[in-house]
């Protein structure tokens, strides 16, 4: 019984370190949109349509704080990478009040590219990747309706990835080794829905944890 506690209190201090809460740096050049970093902040932001927009995490216990999330597949062909963000409602240009017409999730599904394990990571370190529809491309999802049917061009730049020292497991089958990764880069893209959507200036600097916001299907 001793043993059960001890592994639910390891865990319950895992996942309140993993849900690092964002720390917001403003841009000198736009104080609504994060500065560019390299550290690990776990926020990422963009101009959409001209208005500020932010992914932002937030730390909790037996929730998914998780805004951003990559996803691979061992049988697939592609690895899809989401910011999960809202408009910034403090923008001097907030345009979009109904809770339909907000924007929620950017997605970038690049075929041809497989995560394996999250040491794969490291090799997505000064990538770009332009994505041109007809095998990669870029999308924007809302809350409601779950999913839209369109497919825009753009590009997702990965200009670091960092594996840190701090590690979590023994390395067994069930309680594998997980560390601390930073993926910072850029993004840009357009695609139309029920309007165009024009992203710029994007900028992106997250952790990520196996298991946590990585997901590796076989």
């Amino acid at each position: 019984m001793k043993n059960i506690y001890a592994i639910l209190f390891i865990a319950f201090c895992f996942t309140l370190t993993a849900c690092k809460k964002s720390v917001f740096v403003a841009d000198p050049n736009n104080n609504l949109l994060p500065e560019y970093s390299e550290s690990g902040r776990n926020i990422a932001g963009a101009l959409l349509n001209d208005t500020a927009w932010r992914c932002e995490m937030y730390p909790c216990f037996a929730c998914v704080p998780w805004r951003f999330y990559i996803s691979s597949s061992l049988s697939g062909d592609s690895t899809t990478f989401m910011f999960n963000g809202l408009y910034t409602s403090n923008s001097i240009k907030f345009i979009d009040t109904s809770f339909y017409n907000i924007p929620t999730a950017f997605n970038f599904v690049i075929k041809g590219l497989k995560i394996e394990n999250q040491d794969s990571l490291l090799k997505l370190n000064n990538r770009s990747f332009q994505l041109d529809i007809s095998n990669s491309y870029c999308s924007i999802s809302k809350f409601y309706p779950f999913n839209l049917d369109n497919k825009g061009p753009g590009t997702l730049i990965i200009n670091k990835v960092q594996k840190g020292n701090w590690e979590f497991g023994d390395g067994s089958p069930n309680n594998p080794k997980i560390y601390r990764f930073v993926v910072s880069g850029h993004f840009a893209f357009k695609t139309t829905a029920d309007r165009l959507y024009d992203v710029r200036d994007g900028r992106f600097d997250m952790e990520v944890y196996l298991n946590t916001n990585l997901g590796i299907a076989n």
